[in-house]
């Protein structure tokens, strides 16, 4: 009966344990950060084998992103990033997951298929409103593979948060 007595405590006190620590890491009210703009910097660096040979590569991108809403029942946000090449401008929309923190710093992950990388976004608020903010990755792989060419690299991403009227997309080029 003993045994019984203490199974059941421990089964409510573990019980317990998950429920506090799903609140201590769920996601505040984020919607200050709809609506944002951030300028990027990507840098990727690895191996490609295309078969029967290795090839070193690093490519950078850089551009900007919008955060476009907070799904606060997903703890995500939807953003479209906005880069460009020889060819034009890239738009391709993308998710960023929280993971743990508050509305003004926090952790997230990401996972667009190809590239996987965790991170860290703080804010800084003045008189209430969100005035600035930087994203540094802290860690990312990248894992790929295209017509027989096989890749696999590391992710480096750094941004920060700037006005609409910085941002120097062309308006035929972005999403409303």
């Amino acid at each position: 009966m003993r045994l019984k007595k203490s199974g059941f405590t421990i089964g409510i006190l573990l019980l317990v344990g998950f429920f506090i620590t799903g609140v201590a890491n769920a996601a505040s009210d984020m919607s200050q950060w709809e609506g944002k703009w951030f300028s990027f910097q990507m840098t990727k660096k690895g191996v490609i084998f295309d078969g029967s040979n290795f090839m070193n590569l690093t490519k950078k991108s850089s551009g900007y992103f919008k955060i476009q809403s907070w799904n606060p029942a997903q703890e995500k946000f939807e953003i479209t990033a906005y880069s460009q090449n020889d060819e034009g401008w890239n738009v391709m929309t993308q998710s960023i997951n929280f993971f743990a923190g508050n509305n003004l710093s926090f952790l997230f992950w990401v996972d667009d298929g190809g590239t996987q990388f965790v991170g860290q976004i703080r804010g800084k608020e003045k008189g209430g409103i969100l005035s600035s903010a930087t994203i540094k990755t802290l860690g990312g792989i990248v894992l790929g593979n295209d017509d027989n060419e096989y890749g696999v690299g590391s992710a480096n991403l750094t941004a920060k948060m700037v006005a609409e009227s910085k941002v120097k997309v062309p308006s035929d080029v972005l999403l409303p």
